[in-house]
């Protein structure tokens, strides 16, 4: 582990390491909303993202040899890029993963609905006030949010996720 990487070697490096990022980016945005889905976000998101960072960093330095060093100009960077793609990339699989294999429960959270409003694109976001005092807000469809418009209340049906995080995987009018 001694010297990084040739110069002439460094800019094509560099400029693929970005290229991943940016690819990785876009699917952290497309995944991203429904990262509002799972109960608890914030704990998924940041143990898949620091779990990304820590195999993207070390496996850098030791598949190239590098010394690990604060350092971020030329080839020093390398390991941090790639620390940052695996990051993102594995926070968007994560949530990937945790939602499209969700097992059904028969559990479900009546809570009252705040607001119904339309985001960007074709989204659209429910806010509800949970029996715990909480506001959260989650990804609905367009007929989710015409069927709840004029709704008080809302029945959340929770799905068990993949990776030991549940999710809301269905949204309807609690009728009474």
């Amino acid at each position: 582990m001694d010297a990084p990487a040739h110069p002439q070697n460094d800019k094509a490096l560099n400029a693929a390491l970005l290229a991943a990022l940016f690819i990785a980016g876009v699917s952290l945005l497309r995944e991203g909303p429904h990262l509002d889905n799972v109960i608890d976000s914030w704990p998924f998101f940041t143990s898949a993202f620091f779990s990304g960072m820590l195999i993207g960093f070390v496996g850098w330095t030791l598949a190239f040899g590098v010394t690990p060093q604060l350092k971020f100009s030329g080839s020093y960077r390398h390991p941090w890029l790639a620390a940052l793609i695996l990051g993102v990339a594995f926070a968007s699989a994560a949530s990937y993963l945790n939602r499209t294999f969700a097992s059904p429960t028969e559990r479900t959270i009546t809570a009252e609905i705040d607001s119904v409003e339309e985001g960007k694109g074709n989204r659209w976001h429910l806010t509800v006030k949970t029996p715990d005092g909480r506001y959260q807000r989650y990804l609905i469809t367009n007929d989710v949010a015409t069927l709840l418009k004029n709704e008080k209340m809302v029945r959340l049906s929770v799905a068990h996720g993949a990776l030991g995080f549940d999710y809301i995987a269905r949204f309807g009018p609690l009728r009474q």
